[in-house]
């Protein structure tokens, strides 16, 4: 007699009410098939769900459960380590368990079909075909060249290639099928993300690393048996920490493991993916979220079967499904992007770190500006730090010069761009070099203004101005989609004096080429990118020098390394510094320290020029110095004051209604419920600060009110909030929302 199973599941369905697990028996007939990390079908009220199974018992916990139906996969499509790693993200950044447990499944499959491609394949041996092809070569040519390059090619090959080569027809193959000399199949075929061909100048040469850099790969090389297996490499911009991942990435493979490599943005890719494919061919798989479905559910199997040693990609591939991970690599870790803004809002880095944990490998995280969290973990020694503070091959940093945009405007410059800047516009485009402007701000410009009332053109479901677009003329917002055509009178005061104010890539876009009309000039972001193959076709026209002039947003501003730049512009510094938000000064240097690196990597000298309307803001002065810890000792300083993270932990709460006075009231409802059980101002842990409008007060026709709870240890109290919070929004409905989010990267 066979023991009694049950398991405890997960339901597929978002619900407070309904996250946690629910035991279910498991009938003898699956008892062999129900394991953990199964998908299975269960009975639940009167519907059949979806559900994963996350703890298997001997005993009953429930009086008479219920049978689970069936198993819908032939394999768990979670490992134990997602069952633990989805229960422990749920816990810590306040989403329900089954949320989590979505972001470690497999693509959707659903809808996906397997592409076939059709294979002609010999039915003889070489010299057979051979002969048979010289037979026939002076009465059926096109035949005689099919069995040429199938005997030459010694195994079968698509149909669509032998075509192309041979110039044969449908007509010729059918003869040689007929023959029985060849055959055809459907072939499944693989959807690669990337193109298949890859120029053969690009092949790798072994570098030779710089003296720092010998020093660094030593200390990464202890990391992989000692104790120490977390490392922060902070290198200046072109010092060479791509060499170092790869050398560590190598390292790995050679011991039998796999290597996990994050980059924060898919716009960096090109140029590192262009590497891998060079140094890991075939034995690597590329992951993110703008592969279409068929890629990405391809590649994902191909982890999950074992084929790859390597998986290269953006935030959502930090759940890839790698076996005995050896290395995790984390390039620019202080971007933003790793953060998650939807539930549940995680950052990569601490999955990075928990993943890093269980397989026992390194994290090898690396920055020109390293976060503040991070940073401080190396002075407490929880990070090992290596500092990489040359340029690879000695070149040198780019010379930087501070523009005061007030100057510019008392002497009458209307313009965009700076004298200084022009000037140096003008010298490089003759000199035949490239140059890149950046502006952290897409669009045309920021937004509508009457100028007679001083209305200023908002969009009636967010509390934002719309932004103007020039191609096709429009204005935009870009929290909720809204569209409209532009005014030419103003909706308050009736006034034709509506203008548009502000600066975006458009307008510089237009200022450049009417300035420079000869000139050939390309822009990337969020407009020219929405085709997710046009960041490669970009970044290719501008590293063939097709383009002379990049302008762009955040985007270009980290990863790229074009040898032919000599000039940057910042074409307005403050666009970030003065958002309401305690890491706006961080984000600015960061910003411009990183975009400053993209000039002079190549043999010739470079040149920063930033625009500025605040020169004397410390963010800018020490970006302008290539000064990170002059930066960094003004900063930790004023967030030490404040009890700003990193000196303390922060967890904001959003409530969001339809109606204001509702948002409102269900704050304060909150913040008491909160207060009544949690350590506040007074007991010296922490304290609970609000409610306050959102800085974004109105977002999708919600208006929105912050609480902020602000201390040290805060999750321990994680349950205490999480019970707070889903029995106040069982009590309210759902005209109130609640978000939770532990230590948000953004404060609006």
């Amino acid at each position: 007699m066979t023991e009694e199973l049950y398991a405890r599941v997960i339901l597929d369905m978002v619900s407070n009410a309904l996250d946690r697990p629910f035991q279910y028996s498991v009938p003898s007939h699956l008892c062999g098939r129900v394991k953990l990390g199964s998908r299975v079908q269960v009975p639940f009220r009167s519907q059949k769900i979806t559900a994963y199974v996350v703890a298997l018992d001997r005993e009953a916990v429930v009086e008479n459960p219920r049978e689970i139906l069936n198993v819908q996969d032939p394999y768990p499509v979670l490992r134990p380590e997602f069952v633990k790693l989805s229960y422990w993200l749920s816990r810590r950044f306040f989403s329900r368990w089954i949320e989590a447990i979505r972001l470690c499944l497999p693509p959707a499959g659903d809808g996906v079909k397997t592409r076939y491609v059709q294979y002609v394949w010999p039915l003889l041996p070489e010299s057979s075909l051979l002969e048979e092809s010289a037979r026939l070569k002076t009465k059926a040519f096109r035949q005689a060249l099919i069995l040429e390059h199938l005997a030459l090619a010694k195994e079968g090959l698509p149909w669509t290639e032998l075509k192309e080569k041979t110039g044969a027809g449908r007509q010729s193959l059918t003869s040689l099928i007929n023959k029985g000399l060849l055959k055809m199949e459907m072939v499944p075929c693989e959807r690669l993300p990337w193109e298949e061909t890859l120029e053969q100048t690009g092949l790798h040469r072994e570098l030779c690393l710089t003296g720092e850099q010998e020093t660094a790969w030593e200390e990464i090389k202890k990391g992989f048996s000692g104790e120490q297996k977390q490392f922060l490499i902070y290198g200046i911009t072109g010092s060479g920490k791509t060499e170092l991942y790869l050398r560590a990435a190598e390292e790995v493979v050679k011991q039998g493991r796999t290597v996990l490599f994050l980059v924060p943005e898919i716009a960096l890719t090109p140029q590192v993916l262009e590497q891998l494919r060079i140094r890991f061919p075939g034995r690597f798989a590329l992951l993110h979220s703008s592969l279409s479905p068929g890629e990405r559910y391809d590649q994902w199997l191909r982890v999950r079967r074992g084929e790859v040693r390597l998986v290269f990609g953006a935030r959502s591939a930090v759940f890839a499904p790698l076996r005995n991970i050896g290395l995790i690599v984390m390039d620019e870790e202080h971007e933003n992007t790793y953060k998650q803004y939807d539930s549940p809002r995680y950052h990569t880095r601490d999955v990075a770190r928990w993943r890093a944990a269980y397989h026992g490998s390194v994290l090898l995280m690396g920055s020109a500006t390293p976060s503040l969290e991070t940073f401080l973990e190396t002075k407490e020694e929880k990070v090992k730090l290596i500092r990489l503070s040359e340029r690879a091959g000695g070149r040198l940093l780019p010379s930087v010069e501070v523009v005061d945009m007030r100057r510019e405007f008392n002497d009458k410059n209307r313009s965009i761009f700076s004298r200084p800047l022009r000037r140096a516009m003008e010298e490089t485009l003759s000199r035949g070099e490239q140059m890149m402007l950046f502006l952290n701000r897409r669009g045309f410009s920021s937004f509508q203004l009457c100028r007679q009332c001083g209305q200023v053109i908002k969009c009636p479901s967010c509390d934002v101005s719309l932004t103007y677009h020039s191609s096709p003329e429009h204005l935009q917002c870009h929290y909720c989609g809204y569209k409209r055509v532009i005014l030419e009178f103003c909706p308050n005061c009736n006034s034709r004096y509506i203008r548009n104010f502000g600066l975006g890539t458009q307008r510089v876009e237009k200022e450049v080429k009417s300035i420079f009309p000869e000139i050939e000039v390309i822009r990337m972001d969020s407009d020219t990118t929405i085709d997710r193959r046009a960041y490669t076709r970009i970044w290719n026209t501008f590293k063939e020098k097709r383009a002379s002039v990049l302008i762009g947003t955040q985007m270009i501003a980290k990863g790229f390394d074009f040898p032919g730049v000599t000039l940057v512009g910042i074409v307005a510094a403050d666009i970030t510094l003065h958002l309401p938000d305690f890491r706006a000064g961080e984000r600015t240097f960061q910003l411009l320290s990183q975009a400053a690196g993209r000039a002079g990597r190549g043999a010739r000298e470079g040149r920063v020029i930033i625009q500025t309307f605040t020169p004397w803001h410390y963010s800018i002065k020490a970006a302008a110095a290539h000064n990170y810890m002059n930066f960094l000792q003004e900063e930790f300083k004023r967030r030490k004051i404040l009890l700003y993270p990193p000196f303390s932990e922060i967890i904001l709460i959003s409530c969001s209604s339809p109606l204001e006075t509702k948002a409102r009231d269900s704050a304060e409802s909150l913040k008491k419920r909160l207060a009544e059980s949690l350590p506040s101002s007074g007991q010296g842990e922490a304290e609970l600060l609000g409610p306050s409008p959102a800085p974004l007060f109105k977002i999708k026709e919600r208006f929105r009110y912050h609480l902020i709870y602000k201390g040290f240890n805060l999750l321990k109290y994680s349950e205490i909030i999480r019970d707070a919070v889903w029995n106040f929004t069982k009590e309210t409905g759902e005209d109130i929302r609640v978000t939770v989010d532990f230590n948000p990267l953004m404060m609006l």
